[in-house]
């Protein structure tokens, strides 16, 4: 089957939701479909070529799928996704498909001029965070178009979102929840812990507490740096961030004199691995401020899952909806300091057991990667046929 994925961000890039795309399109085309990628490009690249040549940097030297990029314009001087509607249909009449995929909520309303059936996937409750009206606009149009034979489904990062779109109007047989996943011939055979922090130039001996992720505010990085300040006998590794978030931070971890932190920067999604590998304990971090930690499939959570080591984070719903306290993470309760540090603690105790790693890791193998998520996908597809 040739499978269309439409996206409006520009590439290539290491944001979340490009990575998250880029994996889409590796696992449906390793089941065997023909996948195509209609994305503008990045503009600081003047060429295909060499937007094509740094995105194998980010993700790998094959990326597996084919990139078409289109056109955009600026309407308004800003509405740069509207301004992508005519260069992607244009593209999609150029390349026919047989199935459109799109996680961007504009693709709704003029996916169904391509001709083809075509699948939504829903990130959030709220499709525009900005605009109340553009989101009510947004979400009626979802709504609505749910109900059209062209839009075959809706698939959800969480069944917590799929309540939200069954409560907002969309037929549950038209929902279909599936978490975010992990490739594992990228995640899933970390490097000798060792062997990858003399390469980092990381401590061999101390114990070794590692985040990776967005350094946003409301991502509860100053929470990390007050447990690096109450467990002086670990080191803290904090891997990803803009140049501004860096030096914000840069600058809390001086005035807390903390010796024990190291700020790793932002690193491509294919050198991630190395960082995790070198880690006795992982740390996910999020807050109740994150607009959307209700509902959210954070891509960290696998990735820490497949990486063998003790896991560590806040016990979010959609959190639970994956691991199991004590069997497969430690989880302590979101927002809460002191809870936080003494599961970080007691996780620098077991770290050396190897009982909650590999529950973790079957888990990941058998129901999280991105194969079993697009097979599931098409599977359902297909059911709906039926």
């Amino acid at each position: 089957m040739r499978i269309g994925y439409v996206h409006s961000r520009a590439f290539p890039s290491v944001e979340a939701n490009v990575v998250q795309v880029v994996q889409m399109c590796r696992a449906f085309a390793s089941l065997g479909h023909e996948v195509t990628l209609f994305i503008p490009k990045r503009e600081e690249f003047a060429t295909r070529d060499a937007a094509l040549a740094r995105a194998r940097e980010l993700f790998g030297d094959s990326l597996g799928f084919k990139v078409v990029f289109v056109r955009r314009w600026k309407l308004f001087g800003r509405l740069e996704v509207l301004g992508s509607v005519k260069g992607t249909l244009s593209a999609l009449r150029k390349y026919p498909q047989d199935l459109i995929y799109s996680r961007n909520p504009w693709s709704v309303g003029f996916l169904p001029r391509a001709g083809v059936p075509f699948v939504w996937e829903a990130h959030e409750e709220r499709v525009h965070d900005r605009s109340k009206f553009l989101d009510h606009l947004l979400r009626s149009l979802i709504v609505k178009m749910s109900k059209k034979p062209e839009l075959r489904k809706i698939v959800t990062i969480s069944h917590a979102l799929a309540d939200v779109w069954e409560g907002y109007g969309v037929a549950r047989a038209k929902l279909f929840a599936a978490h975010d996943g992990v490739d594992l011939d990228v995640f899933g055979n970390p490097p000798d812990r060792s062997a990858t922090r003399k390469a980092l130039g990381l401590d061999l001996e101390r114990r070794l507490i590692v985040y990776t992720g967005s350094l946003k505010s409301d991502r509860g990085i100053e929470m990390i740096l007050e447990s690096a300040r109450c467990l002086p006998e670990a080191d803290f590794c904090i891997v990803g961030g803009t140049e501004e978030e860096l030096a914000h931070w840069k600058a809390e971890a001086a005035r807390l004199a903390l010796s024990n932190l190291r700020f790793a920067g932002r690193v491509a999604h294919r050198d991630v691995p190395m960082w995790l590998g070198a880690a006795d304990v992982l740390l996910m971090m999020w807050t109740w401020r994150v607009p959307t930690i209700r509902v959210c499939s954070p891509m960290k959570l696998f990735e820490y899952m497949a990486a063998r080591r003790v896991i560590v984070g806040p016990d979010f719903p959609t959190v639970l909806e994956v691991l199991e306290h004590e069997r497969d993470a430690l989880l302590f309760e979101a927002d809460n300091q002191d809870a936080m540090n003494a599961a970080l603690r007691k996780g620098l105790e077991v770290c050396d057991d190897l009982r909650l790693p590999d529950h973790a890791y079957q888990k990941v193998a058998g129901d999280y990667t991105w194969t079993a998520r697009c097979r599931q996908i098409i599977e359902s597809l297909e059911m709906q046929e039926k």
